[in-house]
């Protein structure tokens, strides 16, 4: 008897690249995340760096000019981490998508080998049911040759 052979084998390929390629995706939106996060951990870090080289500058007598950069600089670097907590947001939102979209992908390749599985034990069943059949038949044969000999 031929061996076992899916029908479905290539539509159960294409369902698990699928998946494959969504746990990829995730990934980069988890890098790009972390990534996020980390440029806003560095933002906060420079905030806190210029509050303290501001304030040992104006222990020494300095022109009014040097004094303006230290708010423009603080200002500047708010707005970029309220832009990088707006892309964060967006990430985290496309990230919550690709994880409803790996859900069904995996319930896809899931319910995809759930029935090669199935398939595969009624085929199981069926080369169990002949090669019985078959043994019998020889041992009938053997059975009538024996009998004949007599």
């Amino acid at each position: 008897m031929q061996k076992f052979k899916f029908k479905l084998d290539g539509l159960l390929k294409v369902r698990e690249f699928k998946e494959k390629k969504i746990k990829i995706e995730l990934g980069e939106i988890l890098r790009e995340i972390t990534a996020v996060e980390d440029k806003i951990a560095d933002a906060n870090k420079a905030i806190s760096e210029t509050y303290d080289a501001q304030e040992n500058f104006m222990k020494d007598p300095s022109s009014g000019q040097m004094l303006q950069f230290f708010p423009l600089f603080i200002q500047g670097k708010k707005e970029d981490i309220k832009n990088k907590e707006n892309l964060l947001w967006s990430l985290r939102k496309k990230y919550d998508k690709k994880i409803a979209e790996l859900a069904l992908a995996r319930g896809e390749v899931k319910v995809m080998e759930n029935f090669k599985e199935k398939k595969h034990g009624e085929w199981t069943k069926e080369k169990n049911k002949k090669e019985q059949e078959a043994i019998e038949e020889i041992l009938m044969m053997r059975s009538n040759g024996a009998k004949d000999l007599t």
